[in-house]
């Protein structure tokens, strides 16, 4: 799987693409234009993207390099605490497994 993005800024989501999953829905938009469902896709995609960039960041030993992909302003900051919760859970998954 192949990913490209572009953090994004205090008013505007990051741009991302996916080779499998393709352009999300909120890919570039301005808070403005991110309604209720649009919300939700962001929480999807976090639960999912963050916690794999956790645990992928711990194996390859580069934890923090994908600790946030949102703006700490973008929709009043609960992208970018969500990110950091579900990134930290991937590298805490990752480090137990090798504990075992």
């Amino acid at each position: 799987m192949g990913s490209i993005g572009t953090y994004g800024t205090e008013t505007t989501a990051p741009e991302y693409h996916c080779s499998v999953r393709g352009t999300p829905s909120w890919s570039g938009k301005h808070e403005a234009d991110i309604t209720n469902d649009i919300q939700h896709d962001i929480g999807d995609f976090i639960r999912i993207e963050a916690q794999r960039k956790g645990n992928n960041d711990f194996v390859q030993n580069c934890i923090g390099e994908n600790s946030s992909f949102f703006n700490e302003k973008f929709l009043n900051g609960w992208p970018h605490q969500m990110w950091l919760e579900h990134y930290e859970n991937g590298v805490s998954e990752a480090r137990n497994r090798e504990n075992r």
